[in-house]
C-alpha cells in the first residue's frame, strides 16, 4: 500500500511538471550574451545572430558596461536622431521556428529608454530587410509594447529596466523579426526634442502560449546558420544568395517619404492644404527626376475591395494635381492603392487614411572601401595585481592609469578584455582567476569612462601562453590581462 501511494505521488508530480513545462523561446541569442566577431573589423562588435537593417551606414551599439539586467551585454538602438528626427537604427534576426498564423504568442522585452517614451516596436516578416540609408522604414510595425504593457520595474546599478509583456496572435506565417521605431518622424523647428533617444534592450522572448518542451526540428540548423554569419558592416551574402535560401527585401537608394493625410486638399479640392504644400515643394525640389511612388491607404468600415479602390483614387487625385499644376507627366508616377493592407499607426482613428509620397534618389557617388586599422593590444602585467589574486594593487594604480590613457575616448574603438594565467595549478582555478582579473581591469576601465566601449570580457586561463611556462620569466609573461583595441568607423 505504501509503495502504491509513493508511486501515485511521483506520478502526480510528473504530471504537474509536464503541465508547467516552460515554453520554448523562438528568439536566438535572446539576451545578446553570445558575441559575434565580425569579419570586417575582426572585432567583437555585435551579438551573434543579430544584424542591423542598415549595416553599411549605422548599426546598434553593443554594450558591456555592467548595467545589463541579465548577464553582461545589452544593445542600444537610436530611436530618433537629435539633429535629424528621421534617423533610425533597427536590428533583426531570423526566428528559430516560424510563428504560425492564428497561434497566440507571449512577447516579452526588457527595455530602458531613458528620457524617451517607454515603447518598443516589432515587425514580424518573412525575410531580412536591408536598406542603404538610416531613415524610418516605410513598412509598418506589427506590434508595439509601451507603458501600458509594463509588468515590472527592476534596477541594476541605479539603471531602471522595465519588463514589458503582451500577447500577440500571428496574422500570417512569419520567420523574421525587426525591432526599432517605426513611427513617422515629427519634424520641428530647431529640432532637439530628445537628447538621448535610445532604446536599450536587455532581453527579448517570443513563446507560444501553448507550452511545448521542444522547438521545431529545423531550430538547430537555423541556429548554426545564424551564428556562422560574421558580416556586421555589410549586407551578408548568405542572406541574399540562393544557397542561403532567404527571401531578401532590400530597400535601395536615398528615399524621402512624405505622409499626406485626409486633409491634403482644400475643401474645394482645387489646391493643396498649406500644411502640406511646403513639404511637397521641398521634396520635389530635391528630386533628381527619380520615379515618384504614390501609395494610397484607406481604413474605412467597408470591404477590402472598396478600400483598395478608394485608396487608389486618392493617390491618383494627387498625381492628377501634380500633372496639371506642376508640369509632371503621369509616367513619372507609380500609383498604388493598398486599402487596409498596411496600417502605419496602431490606432483605430483616421490616421491610417493617408497617401505616402516616396521619392528615391539613385546614388551618384562611389563609396570607397574603408581602410581598417590593425587592432592594438595593451598588456596589463601580473605585477599590477596582488599575489595570486584578482585584486588590483592600489600602489600601482598610476602605472595602470598610464596604460589606460592610451585608449582613445572618442567613441571610435571597441574593446575586448581577456585574462590569462600560467600553467601552474588546476585548469578550473586558472580559468576562474583569469576571468576575475579581466573583470577587475574592466571595472577599473569603467570608472575611467570606458564602460560603453567594452564589448567582451573573457578569461582564457592557461590556454594561450606567449612564453615558455617552464621558466619563471616565461610564466610571469603569461600571467597577464590583454586589452585589445579595435579601431573602426562605428
Amino acid at each position: 500500500m505504501f509503495t502504491y501511494v509513493i508511486k501515485s505521488i511521483v506520478l502526480m508530480l510528473l504530471c504537474c511538471c509536464t503541465l508547467h513545462l516552460p515554453a520554448q523561446n523562438l528568439v536566438p541569442n535572446p539576451s545578446f550574451e553570445d558575441v559575434n566577431i565580425c569579419t570586417e573589423y575582426v572585432a567583437p562588435c555585435a551579438p551573434s545572430a543579430w544584424v542591423a537593417v542598415a549595416p553599411e551606414v549605422i548599426k546598434m551599439k553593443y554594450l558591456c558596461n555592467g548595467t545589463a539586467l541579465q548577464g553582461q551585454h545589452h544593445v542600444s538602438l537610436l530611436l530618433e536622431g537629435r539633429d535629424n528626427p528621421d534617423s533610425r537604427v533597427y536590428i533583426q534576426t531570423r526566428l528559430l521556428c516560424p510563428m504560425e498564423k492564428g497561434t497566440t504568442y507571449r512577447v516579452r522585452m526588457y527595455i530602458n529608454t531613458d528620457n524617451y517614451p517607454l515603447r518598443a516596436a516589432i515587425r514580424f516578416d518573412t525575410a531580412f530587410i536591408f536598406t542603404e540609408n538610416a531613415g524610418c522604414l516605410s513598412v509598418p510595425a506589427s506590434l508595439e509594447l509601451n507603458e501600458v504593457d509594463q509588468q515590472k520595474k527592476l534596477w541594476r546599478l541605479n539603471h531602471p529596466w522595465y519588463i514589458l509583456e503582451k500577447t500577440y496572435v500571428a496574422t500570417q506565417r512569419t520567420t523574421h523579426i525587426i525591432i526599432g521605431n517605426f513611427k513617422a518622424p515629427q519634424k520641428k523647428e530647431g529640432y532637439a526634442l530628445y537628447s538621448n533617444a535610445q532604446l536599450f534592450i536587455d532581453s527579448i522572448s517570443i513563446t507560444p502560449l501553448e507550452e511545448t518542451a521542444t522547438l521545431c526540428k529545423e531550430a538547430d540548423s537555423i541556429h548554426r546558420f545564424l551564428y556562422a554569419e560574421h558580416h556586421r558592416h555589410t549586407i551578408p551574402e548568405t542572406y541574399v544568395t540562393p544557397s542561403g535560401k532567404q527571401i531578401l527585401h532590400q530597400l535601395k537608394g536615398d528615399c524621402d517619404t512624405v505622409i499626406l493625410k485626409d486633409d491634403l486638399f482644400s475643401p474645394d479640392r482645387t489646391t493643396i492644404n498649406k500644411i502640406y504644400s511646403k513639404q511637397i515643394e521641398d521634396v520635389l525640389k530635391n528630386n533628381r527626376k527619380g520615379h515618384i511612388q504614390l501609395i494610397g491607404h484607406s481604413w474605412q468600415a467597408a470591404s477590402e475591395e472598396y478600400n483598395k479602390i478608394i485608396s487608389y483614387d486618392k493617390a491618383k487625385a494627387l498625381a492628377s494635381y501634380l500633372v496639371y499644376n506642376e508640369g509632371y507627366s503621369f509616367e513619372d508616377f507609380d500609383i498604388k492603392g493598398m486599402g487596409k493592407m498596411q496600417p502605419r499607426y496602431d490606432t483605430t482613428n483616421g490616421d491610417n487614411n493617408r497617401i505616402e509620397m516616396i521619392l528615391c534618389h539613385p546614388k551618384d557617388t562611389i563609396i570607397k572601401p574603408k581602410i581598417i586599422p590593425r587592432p592594438d593590444t595593451l598588456i596589463i602585467p601580473d605585477i599590477l595585481f596582488r599575489f595570486n589574486s584578482s585584486e588590483l594593487n592600489t600602489a600601482l594604480y598610476g602605472a595602470l592609469d598610464s596604460l589606460i590613457r592610451k585608449i582613445p575616448r572618442d567613441g571610435s574603438v571597441q574593446l575586448q578584455v581577456t585574462g590569462y594565467t600560467d600553467s601552474e595549478g588546476d585548469d578550473n582555478y586558472n580559468y576562474t582567476l583569469s576571468l576575475k582579473r579581466a573583470k577587475a581591469v574592466a571595472a577599473y576601465m569603467e570608472q575611467s569612462g570606458l564602460g560603453n566601449d567594452i564589448r567582451q570580457i573573457t578569461g582564457a586561463g592557461e590556454t594561450l601562453p606567449v612564453a615558455d611556462n617552464r621558466t619563471p620569466a616565461g610564466r610571469k609573461k603569461n600571467r597577464r590581462v590583454e586589452i585589445i583595441i579595435f579601431h573602426s568607423a562605428d
